[in-house]
């Protein structure tokens, strides 16, 4: 069995690499090709903390696995992660364990790799501005994502409920992306005035933006929202949306309060369709420059199974990580 640490994922898949892995696991899970179960929500509101557990089969890879994660929302404060877990990975023939490895940065990359994605099929083309709401533990890789996608990005703009948290990211994105210009703004509408691209990646229970915030031609990528009481999107954003678009429709519908809160009100659940019917061309991408399109991405456990067999097959090659023999 492969021993694989946070670095050794790090040094082990590219964001490129995920990106397109997931196309593929997107077309098929909407196919019916994976065994992907909606993930299990172990709540732990005593520690204000949640368990997510999250197998799958990819039937064409031929391999099985499970994510087992923790996310403790009050861990920043205590100078630990939020998100701490594991990626298991098994030889779908066999049943042998492959590989067992770190899943906070693997989480972060496949979260950010659905987000580009997205951002290839249904963001206005040469876009020139991005904005991201909530400068934590996932906005890197959502970063990493856009520009990935849309090469064209000249200016990001951010925003963070707490601004030190703003500036330090700000700095520590402009060592990395020479080039391009960032920018902090003091609101969530400030942030978006003129954005193609909208990411957000906070945990808000209350919407950060509604529809008088937004200029037509633009794409949200929203991110944050994995629990029924969570909402980032408001309802008439969500509800006048050109495109409403899942990572899986099912685990979206009943897990994001982005999308189950309007359904409530009445909006159609057959309003709701899966980003692997855009890239398989079932149905449209962008039709006009002038939409509003929404991607809602909740994860499922598929796309963790892809990434990490990417990332373990590099390991093997450039003989990456620590060999144990946990049958020994």
């Amino acid at each position: 069995m492969l021993v694989l640490s946070k670095s050794d994922v790090r040094k082990s898949i590219t964001m490129k690499e995920a990106m397109d892995e997931l196309e593929n696991t997107f077309v098929q899970y909407s196919m019916g090709d994976t065994k992907t179960p909606l993930r299990i929500h172990l709540e732990l509101d005593q520690v204000n903390g949640v368990g997510l557990f999250m197998p799958s089969w990819l039937e064409a890879n031929k391999i099985m696995g499970t994510k087992s994660l923790s996310v403790y929302s009050d861990n920043p404060s205590k100078e630990r992660p939020a998100i701490q877990g594991t990626m298991q990975l098994f030889d779908g023939i066999t049943g042998e364990v492959l590989t067992v490895m770190e899943a906070s940065y693997l989480t972060k990359l496949r979260t950010g790799a659905s987000s580009g994605v997205a951002t290839r099929y249904l963001a206005p083309k040469q876009s020139k501005t991005a904005a991201i709401l909530g400068t934590g533990g996932q906005a890197r890789c959502q970063l990493m994502a856009i520009l990935t996608a849309m090469p064209s990005i000249e200016n990001v703009k951010l925003y963070n409920r707490t601004k030190e948290k703003a500036d330090k990211f700000k700095a520590d994105m402009e060592k990395e992306f020479s080039g391009i210009n960032f920018y902090i703004e003091n609101s969530p509408r400030k942030a978006v005035e003129n954005a193609q691209i909208i990411t957000t990646c906070t945990n808000s229970k209350d919407p950060v933006i509604d529809k008088r915030d937004l200029d037509q031609k633009v794409h949200i990528n929203a991110v944050g929202a994995f629990k029924p009481e969570m909402q980032e999107i408001s309802e008439d954003i969500i509800t006048s949306a050109d495109k409403l678009i899942a990572d899986n429709k099912e685990g979206a519908i009943e897990e994001s309060g982005d999308l189950k809160i309007p359904l409530k009100n009445g909006l159609e659940s057959n309003r709701v369709k899966e980003i692997g019917e855009v890239i398989s061309r079932q149905i449209p991408s962008r039709e006009d420059k002038d939409d509003i399109t929404v991607y809602e991405s909740v994860g499922m456990g598929c796309l963790d199974v892809a990434v990490a067999g990417v990332a373990y097959k590099k390991a093997l090659e450039t003989r990456t990580g620590q060999k144990i023999d946990i049958m020994d």
